[in-house]
């Protein structure tokens, strides 16, 4: 997980959680589209479990559940796929970047729109927390919703929201893009502090000299500040851009130490976590159960519906 996931989609699903029931799905099917090796994904797996139980408050009731647990989830999708336009499909963020980059395209995904759509209409989920890109993915769920409404007469489905916090804005990467892994310009939050250090003393900044003022506002490195300082710290930093002798080096060393402040909890619950997974595991299992019969009734419903 990296700052932008967690700015953009897990830190708005625990606030949001405050007064909303939330859920927080494994997508273990989906790695699938691009993981290949058995034990790979067994430790991506385990490793990103560790870090979203490590950021989850301790009175947090957030459903954390496997995709892959969901026995009719597939059986849903087949449905919902005999429903669903190829053009539709054609349109699809996760085809079009695959087919640019001369991918080796597989099923899983092309068709990776359609379980998406059933890992959120399968539960009636009102709002998907996601960034401004990703809304295309909230657009196909609903469309493909509605398709499946229209010609089979019903309402079985509710068309969910994307939950879009402007607050947030865009999460610049080290080379000033949008932080996405897909650009290996993120930031880690799990990662050791060496790694972490590395990461952020690459960010790349403008060319002034020590000794000449900077603007702050058009710095990367303070636009992630301001995620993670207070508004006193934030000014206090700001004051030293504009003075002498302040280099970006220094406000870089200054976004590590706010990191690591940050996030200091939640990397020594990381550790724990890793060291007692059968704990995550055994939480897992509860949650796996309720979010079945949650699947299976909507299943139960959509067989009556199609008269199968």
């Amino acid at each position: 997980m990296h700052l932008g996931n967690y700015l953009w989609m897990f830190k708005q699903l625990i606030e949001n959680s405050k007064w909303k029931e939330s859920y927080l799905m494994i997508a273990d099917y989906h790695s699938l589209t691009s993981v290949h090796d058995a034990e790979t994904l067994k430790s991506h797996k385990k490793r990103l479990l560790c870090e979203m139980f490590a950021l989850l408050p301790k009175d947090s009731e957030i459903v954390v559940f496997e995709q892959s647990k969901v026995t009719q989830i597939n059986n849903i999708t087949w449905i919902l796929s005999s429903v669903t336009p190829y053009s539709l499909m054609l349109r699809a963020h996760s085809f079009k970047d695959a087919k640019a980059k001369n991918s080796e395209i597989n099923m899983a995904t092309f068709n990776y729109p359609i379980l998406m759509t059933s890992d959120i209409i399968t539960y009636d989920i009102d709002l998907v927390p996601v960034w401004k890109d990703q809304k295309q993915h909230l657009e196909f769920a609903r469309d493909i919703a509605e398709n499946f409404n229209k010609t089979y007469k019903t309402d079985l489905f509710k068309l969910p929201e994307a939950y879009i916090s402007e607050e947030v804005g865009l999460i610049p990467g080290i080379d000033w893009r949008k932080m996405s892994k897909s650009y290996n310009n993120h930031i880690p939050v799990f990662d050791s502090e060496k790694t972490l250090k590395k990461k952020i003393m690459s960010i790349v900044t403008w060319s002034e000299a020590l000794e000449e003022p900077k603007d702050p506002d058009k710095c990367n490195v303070f636009a992630l500040i301001k995620f993670f300082a207070t508004k006193e710290k934030q000014e206090e930093i700001r004051q030293k851009y504009l003075a002498w002798w302040y280099g970006y080096g220094h406000a870089k060393l200054e976004l590590l130490d706010l990191i690591l402040n940050y996030f200091k909890k939640s990397r020594e619950k990381y550790d724990y976590y890793m060291q007692n997974f059968e704990e995550i595991e055994k939480k897992l299992e509860n949650w796996n159960e309720i979010m079945n019969k949650k699947a299976e009734e909507k299943y139960k419903k959509m067989m009556e519906i199609i008269w199968l």
